[in-house]
This record gives C-alpha cells, structure tokens and sequence, in this order.
C-alpha cells in the first residue's frame, strides 16, 4: 500500500472520517471581517462573531497583573476579536473581575461567555448574579453548563434540565434579559451531550478539538455531526492542547496545523484559545490571519501526526479526563 493511502486508511479508521468529509476551503470562508480577523455567524443564535476567541482562565493566575490583562483585552478588542469566554470558577473568580475591569467603556464591543457548574435552580442563580457583578456588566451573552460530561457535578441530567435545575435558572434569566442564549460546555464523555441536543435548548457547544482528540474523545464525530444539523454554534477549544504552566500543550511545530485543522471543520464558528502573555496573542492574530484551510492531503498528514504524538505520549489519550466516550 502506497504510504497516502495507508495514511489515509489509517485517519479514517480511527476517526477521522466526519473532518475529512466535513473540512474544506468554504469551512475558512468567513461572512464578514474586521481588521483582517474573519467572522461567522454563531449558528442560529445569529450573532456574528471573531473566528479567534479568548479564553480568559489564565489570566486570572497569580504571574498575570490586572495592567497585562487590559493590555492584552484592548488589544484583542482593536484587532476583531470580540468573543470573550470567562467562567465563575476561573481563579476563583479572578479570571471574570479581571475580565470586567479590561472591559469598561467595551462592553458594547465583545460577546461575553461565562459558565454555571451548579445543577440546581438556586446554584445557577447564585454564580449568574455574581459573573454579572464580576464582570460588571447587566447581562452576558451567553452562559454554558460547565463541563457537561463531569459525573459528580451533573448528576442527573433529568434534574438540571427541569424547572428545579440549572436550565430552570437560565430560563428565568433569558426572560429577565440577565442572559441571550444557553449552552453546554465540555471536554470528556462526549455521549452526554446527546441530551443536550436532543433538548431543543442549547445554542451553542463548546468542545474539547483537536488534531490528537479527533482520534480519542473525537466531539467531531460522535456529537458535532449532530450539533451542526440542528444548526447549534460550534465552538472549539483546547485546540492546541491547552494552556498549561503559561504554554500550550501540543508540541510548538504543531502549532499552525492545530490551528488550520480546527478551522476547516464546517461548522466552526469560533476557537476560544486561553492566553496570558501578549507573545501568545500576536501570534495567534498572525496565524489567524495568514493561514488557509488543510487541503485533503494535508488533512490525512495531519491525522497521522495525531496519532503520532498519541503513540509518543499515552497521556494524551485521557489530557481532558475521562471518560472519552
């Protein structure tokens, strides 16, 4: 067998059939831009939003100062990024006031995402009222259930879905105008989020993808093919690994191809990449821009480096946790 088809043979027996069938040069086309950065419509929320989003975890860390995440939330602002994603237990809490503070006189200008990790009524309510004054700001654009897939934390997906659960607080605050739309995040046990879908009221996802994850916890198949029927936004994370000790987990040389894989996924509307140094940003504006989509030849030797560093690294079967089914 001549080696492009082995690859080939191989990327697709171990998951990646739906990329490849669902990535090409339109997935990268974007409907609009601004200052060189593309944009997408987030499913059938509609908004119009930076393909690059923020992640904000790092920069509530003690090595990051409330002048760096203003330098680097004006920044992001000036160059077209507009969706910014926080969650209430980011440093406790850190990661949103600092959010907040970087966005006085900007509100108008971004997408704001937080997140509930509480299943009840009165938890979700609790960690809302508070991401609102963190951020200070009278409403967020949308509010994922925080890691979906997390056993202890969403016992019952029955309960957290019912008037008494987190779904129950969210829909209270969709009517109040404290929040726009809903959605559900998460990194492991991708099965669970068949529920979300089947529940007709989730907006948006926002998975763990990546060119090593299609072959392990593999959201592109198992839930995205889904997802994107129902036309629910799809946002990816964890695309280059994640940010650990202030640097990205996949290997440097694999940066641009992690980058080019998430975006030529049809459906992609946004990477939410967590940063903290300014390094990080210019980069990522750089890459963003200058890149196009993986032709299938290049998908294929992508996949196959996938599995690559999986052989290299067992660890990175289970980086997000488990289960990955």
């Amino acid at each position: 067998m001549e080696r492009r088809e082995f690859i080939k043979a191989t990327a697709l027996a171990s998951s990646g059939l739906f990329a490849l069938k669902n990535m090409s040069s339109s997935a990268w086309a974007a409907s609009s831009t601004a200052n060189g950065m593309p944009y997408s419509s987030l499913g059938r929320t509609g908004v119009q939003v930076s393909k690059l989003g923020i992640g904000t975890a790092p920069l509530g860390r003690d090595n990051t100062d409330i002048p760096k995440v203003n330098d680097i939330i004006a920044k992001a602002i000036d160059e077209g990024i507009n969706y910014m994603d926080t969650a209430p237990n980011y440093a406790n809490g850190e990661a949103e006031r600092r959010l907040g503070h970087a966005l006085k006189g900007k509100r108008d200008k971004v997408f704001i995402v937080t997140k509930t990790e509480a299943d009840t009524y009165e938890g979700t309510m609790e960690l809302l009222e508070n991401s609102l004054k963190h951020i200070q700001t009278d409403h967020v654009d949308l509010v994922h259930l925080h890691n979906l897939g997390h056993l202890e934390r969403w016992k019952g997906l029955d309960f957290a879905f019912s008037k008494k659960g987190a779904m129950g607080a969210l829909r209270k605050a969709r009517q109040q105008g404290k929040v726009r739309f809903i959605g559900a995040s998460g990194h492991l046990h991708p099965s669970r989020f068949h529920y979300a879908i089947d529940s007709g009221e989730i907006d948006v996802m926002m998975n763990a993808v990546n060119f090593v994850n299609q072959h392990t916890y593999d959201f592109e198949h198992k839930v995205w093919a889904r997802a994107q029927e129902k036309n629910i936004g799809l946002v990816a994370m964890k695309v280059l690994g994640g940010n650990q000790d202030n640097e990205f987990r996949l290997p440097k040389e694999d940066y641009e191809n992690a980058i080019r894989y998430a975006l030529s996924l049809q459906g992609l509307c946004t990477a939410v990449i967590g940063i903290n140094k300014m390094a990080h940003l210019d980069q990522l504006l750089e890459t963003f821009r200058r890149v196009d989509a993986l032709d299938e030849e290049e998908f294929l030797a992508v996949a196959q480096r996938g599995l690559d560093l999986l052989k290299a690294d067992e660890s990175l079967r289970t980086a997000h946790g488990l289960p990955v089914t």
